[in-house]
């Protein structure tokens, strides 16, 4: 709250200040007073359509499973019905995509150069050598420090997959047995795997994270240098934790 207030008196040491500037020119925040519009059969019309994709889209995802593909199309769908309740012409509805679509290319291009590291990494197996060498090395320490080197490894492995079922079909199988050999229970495995997701909002290799960067027009760079400090507590936190269970050696009574 402290923090939001210094904001709002002086809104020069927002870390994206020069950021919101470009899109107040853009946007014409604070320019000259945008005639007032009255809410029209056909605004109301684009609300229903607008309600009832929603509708079909948490339907399809609830009864069948509906993912990336079924969800874009519900969305394209939406946009074709949005324009004939409006009676938009075809021409105005073509130049009404391109105008929005031409702020997501820029997020599109971030994502599919995240997920091109992704397949590059699978592919060339570069994460089943780096895998296979982190067993070697943690099987060498105490359960205490093989626990810790878990974490690490998640976090390493994080950096390359960021599906958390993908991640936990790729590791879990190693991880889980590795640890019954140097005394962490599975438990505590699976637990070093969950506290890896601290990172993720950081990674520059993430779709996600990538992807909505771009959607708010903010670099990378400016990002990680105000989350970093807190990313740096999220870890002692997560390392600190996984202290109990190893002592504990938690699992099934």
């Amino acid at each position: 709250m402290r923090y939001a207030g210094r904001i709002l008196k002086d809104p020069t040491k927002s870390p994206t200040y020069e950021e919101d500037l470009e899109k107040r020119k853009k946007l014409q925040v604070g320019g000259p007073v945008i005639e007032k519009l009255a809410l029209t059969a056909a605004h109301k019309r684009v609300m229903v359509v607008f309600a009832a994709g929603f509708g079909v889209m948490v339907f399809g995802i609830l009864k069948y499973q509906w993912f990336i593909y079924e969800i874009g199309g519900v969305f394209l769908a939406m946009g074709m019905f949005a324009g004939i309740a409006g009676k938009l012409k075809s021409e105005e509805m073509g130049k009404s995509f391109v105008e929005g679509a031409k702020d997501m290319v820029n997020a599109a291009l971030i994502i599919g150069t995240a997920r091109a590291i992704l397949i590059v990494a699978q592919d060339g197996r570069i994460l089943d050598t780096i895998l296979s060498a982190m067993a070697g090395t943690i099987s060498q320490f105490h359960p205490l420090i093989s626990a810790e080197i878990m974490f690490v490894s998640q976090c390493v492995i994080n950096f390359f997959v960021h599906s958390g079922t993908a991640q936990a079909a790729l590791t879990i199988p190693i991880m889980a047995p590795l640890g019954d050999l140097v005394g962490i229970t599975r438990q505590t495995a699976v637990f070093a795997f969950q506290l890896a997701e601290y990172i993720n909002p950081v990674l520059p290799t993430s779709g996600v994270t990538m992807g909505v960067l771009g959607l708010a027009g903010l670099k990378w760079e400016k990002w990680a240098k105000w989350l970093v400090p807190l990313l740096v507590l999220w870890v002692l936190f997560a390392a600190l934790s996984l202290i109990p269970p190893v002592l504990m050696k938690w699992g099934p009574a």
